[in-house]
């Protein structure tokens, strides 16, 4: 078992760079019957393969941190639908997030902290203009109609995976209104802030924030549970270890 880590570590990988038979057919004895169910339902095989690459990587880097096979992981959800796990060895306290788009999947990772994280493609060009205008925050709709047309659609994706972070590290999903709090965009010199929140309780805690490129083509968020005022560099990984059987 390892030693718990202070910090946050997120694995990636590009679900279409598994595509061994033998190791994919591995991946579909590592899921739940509810998983397997899920898996099953997908159309496409695109998005079949993405959501067994995806949740094959949770269990893999789950059974690095502690003493479980990959199989072996039971998860339950609370009520709106935010994963956890129930079968942790005892004294552990590792909490996890899964987020997975067009190219890649992401998983991060903590011990005692609640977090979030999302990743999307930088690919999409559409702005999303009606979206932002009906579900952002009022300042952060101020700051997306103010920026050159070209710019549009990688700023309501910083605004889009910031936000789908928190919702995920809170555990409320979209049950959480996303105009009811608000963040400012990255810069150069700082880190992307929470800079509103409306309800009381949700407000008494803290976040670091965390936003960077994967390979150009990727945007991911991170929101973690911190100290106040303290900033995060999660550890990132590339789970090369998924190409190899266990």
């Amino acid at each position: 078992m390892t030693t718990p880590f202070e910090g946050v570590l997120i694995w990636y990988i590009a679900p279409e760079s598994v595509s061994d038979p033998e190791r994919c057919a591995e991946f579909l004895s590592w899921l739940s019957p509810q998983e397997r169910a899920v898996h099953d339902r997908f159309r496409f095989d695109r998005h079949r393969h993405t959501y067994l690459v995806s949740h094959a990587l949770m269990r893999g880097a789950l059974s690095l941190l502690a003493d479980r096979a990959p199989a072996q992981w039971q998860f339950a959800v609370n009520e709106y639908g935010k994963p956890h796990i129930v079968n942790l060895p005892t004294q552990i306290d590792l909490r996890f997030n899964l987020s997975h788009t067009q190219g890649l999947a992401v998983l991060a990772l903590a011990f005692s902290r609640d977090l979030g994280v999302d990743v999307e493609y930088l690919g999409r060009q559409e702005t999303n203009a009606d979206i932002a205008e009906r579900f952002f925050a009022p300042e952060e709709v101020l700051d997306f109609i103010a920026q050159p047309e070209h710019q549009k659609s990688a700023r309501f994706l910083e605004y889009w995976t910031l936000k789908e972070s928190y919702i995920k590290a809170i555990g409320m999903g979209l049950s959480c209104p996303l105009e009811s709090f608000a963040f400012r965009p990255g810069t150069a010199t700082q880190p992307p802030a929470l800079i509103r929140v409306d309800d009381p309780d949700l407000g008494k805690k803290n976040w670091a924030i965390w936003q960077a490129r994967i390979k150009a083509e990727h945007l991911i968020a991170l929101c973690v549970e911190s100290a106040p005022g303290s900033h995060i560099e999660p550890e990132l990984k590339h789970a090369d270890w998924l190409y190899q059987q266990r």
